[in-house]
């Protein structure tokens, strides 16, 4: 079954995460495409690059290739506000009702989790990515009814047991002296970090080069075909000495070296055979998935966003050139993030002292869908009014000028509206980037269920505007999923004897050390849920 792509990311402009470009940004491993894998990893972004991290470091040589349709982290990754903020408690109430007090835990617990993770790899490893391990990060509350909903969000993740011992809340008068922002009615404050999310990447994706990754750049991918449905061979899996005839004891693993594949996925630069297909591609998961068209079939629908929606964020750097340069007003407290207006706005601090700032997608047409909808707006293009909203907001609501506030000119029916900070603020860079908002508002983590054959793709997307505190483990349970699930690659409990190599590569290399938040968990019954969901939202 074919699916080609209905919605695909276009060049932009650059964000100071890849200004300048990030290392193997257009890098290919050979002038044309390997003629088979066995895994294909698509998308070159934190998800892809992750997974692909996670699969070499447990199984080492295994045959991957990584393909990405434009540059390294050209998406989402690169193009993000800079945050690595983990969200310990202000969906409780919701979590609760919809999935149970154990998994508004789980999920709180794997936030924290996903954050020390790449806390201790960014310290051991000494990745130079603007990560402040002693940051914080400060929910600003603008009204006393948001700063009600939080505490009250945050007394139920305590109350049913959850870890917020490290969450600490500020009343309005001692908010507003550490922050400085006179209408401020409280605050809430949590372990966060900002993060250059393409030298995070950088440094994982030279792992893998080291580990055996292929990598192809400007590969897009344009369709995939099942070989068995199609009929173009016929997979077996039956004679071990088929599968496995590569073999190094010193790692402790074999290569699978395959007669024949699932999967041919025809590229911009030819074809490439593949076992496993795996899905990295955030907000255009749909394109590509092999179910799509019946999904799209089942609900009735032309449109093949049917999963995730595209969805445009607008964020901008300012370097501030008078009054306050801090966003703590009181030098004990090292607040490198802040969010207003239930997260709808967000603000870090990078070591240079400029803020990028991002939000306002609620002042946007369609808040952000609608265009993508109807193709007719590409990520190059900025909303003049969500533009305006960042350029005052600064100024108006936080007093990060103590000079007079911005003068709104005539926006026009241009993508560059005409307005301009006091002189106080210097606008360096605006850009835009493209969100994966899934149609129940969690990360679609798993094998992807098929009502056809049995299924070989995975997939790791709709991270619905929080990737960055989700995607680490995401993928390192996804990897472990691919490695232990599949009797493939459990080759030494099957055909080796020796009880000392079965435990070492299968508890000390591949075991489940994540604990995954069911409400990610790609599976049959999730596929229906949001299937049934879509129906009742169109």
């Amino acid at each position: 079954m074919d699916c080609s792509p209905d919605v695909l990311p276009r060049a932009s402009r650059a964000s100071p995460w890849v200004d300048p470009p990030p290392k193997f940004s257009i890098f290919k491993s050979s002038a044309t495409l390997p003629e088979s894998a066995e895994i294909v990893v698509i998308g070159g972004g934190f998800s892809g690059v992750s997974v692909a991290y996670h699969i070499l470091n447990s199984y080492p040589g295994i045959n991957v290739v990584l393909l990405e349709a434009g540059q390294i982290c050209s998406g989402a990754t690169g193009r993000n506000g800079g945050h690595l903020r983990p969200d310990y408690y202000t969906y409780t109430e919701a979590a609760v009702k919809r999935f149970g007090e154990e998994d508004a835990i789980r999920l709180s617990n794997f936030e924290r989790q996903n954050f020390e993770a790449l806390s201790d790899l960014i310290e051991k490893e000494k990745i130079n990515c603007e990560f402040d391990k002693n940051g914080q990060a400060w929910r600003v509350f603008l009204s006393e009814d948001e700063f009600q909903d939080d505490l009250r969000n945050l007394a139920l993740m305590r109350d049913i047991g959850g870890n917020v011992e490290d969450v600490h809340v500020y009343q309005r008068d001692e908010a507003r002296r550490i922050t400085g922002i006179a209408g401020c009615y409280g605050a809430i404050a949590s372990p966060a970090s900002p993060i250059s999310p393409t030298k995070l990447v950088s440094h994982l994706l030279e792992a893998c080069m080291l580990s055996g990754l292929h990598l192809q750049t400007n590969t897009r991918v344009l369709n995939i075909t099942n070989n068995v449905l199609s009929g173009s061979s016929s997979p077996s899996f039956k004679d071990p000495a088929d599968d496995f005839i590569e073999i190094d004891q010193s790692l402790l693993r074999m290569s699978p070296s395959r007669k024949s594949f699932l999967y041919k996925l025809h590229t911009s630069n030819g074809a490439i055979l593949a076992n496993k297909v795996v899905h990295a591609t955030n907000a255009y998961l749909d394109t590509l998935l092999s179910v799509s068209p019946h999904i799209a079939s089942n609900i009735c629908s032309d449109n093949l966003n049917v999963l995730v929606t595209p969805t445009r964020g607008h964020v901008c750097e300012v370097r501030l050139a008078g009054g306050r340069t801090k966003l703590s007003m009181d030098p004990s407290y090292n607040i490198t993030n802040m969010n207003f207006n239930r997260g709808g706005d967000y603000l870090i601090q990078r070591p240079n002292g400029n803020l990028v700032f991002g939000g306002g997608r609620r002042f946007g047409k369609g808040l952000g869908y609608e265009s993508f909808n109807t193709l007719t707006t590409a990520e190059s293009e900025i909303d003049a009014a969500v533009d305006l909203h960042l350029r005052s907001f600064l100024t108006q609501s936080l007093g990060f000028d103590t000079g007079r506030y911005l003068r709104p000119l005539d926006c026009g029916n241009n993508d560059k509206p005409k307005s301009q900070f006091s002189e106080k603020i210097d606008l360096i860079r605006e850009w835009t980037g493209i969100m994966g908002f899934s149609v129940d508002e969690y990360p679609l983590v798993g094998k992807v269920p098929s009502f056809v054959d049995e299924s070989h793709e995975y997939c790791i997307s709709g991270f619905t505007g929080h990737g960055m505190p989700r995607i680490f483990l995401a993928a390192k349970w996804l990897a472990q999923s691919i490695l232990l699930d599949d009797r493939d690659y459990q080759y030494d409990q099957e055909y080796h004897s020796s009880a000392e190599m079965t435990q070492s590569f299968v508890s000390r290399k591949v075991e489940r050390q994540v604990d995954m938040p069911f409400c990610f968990v790609m599976n049959e019954q999730r596929l229906k849920n949001m299937m049934e969901l879509v129906k009742t939202k169109e």
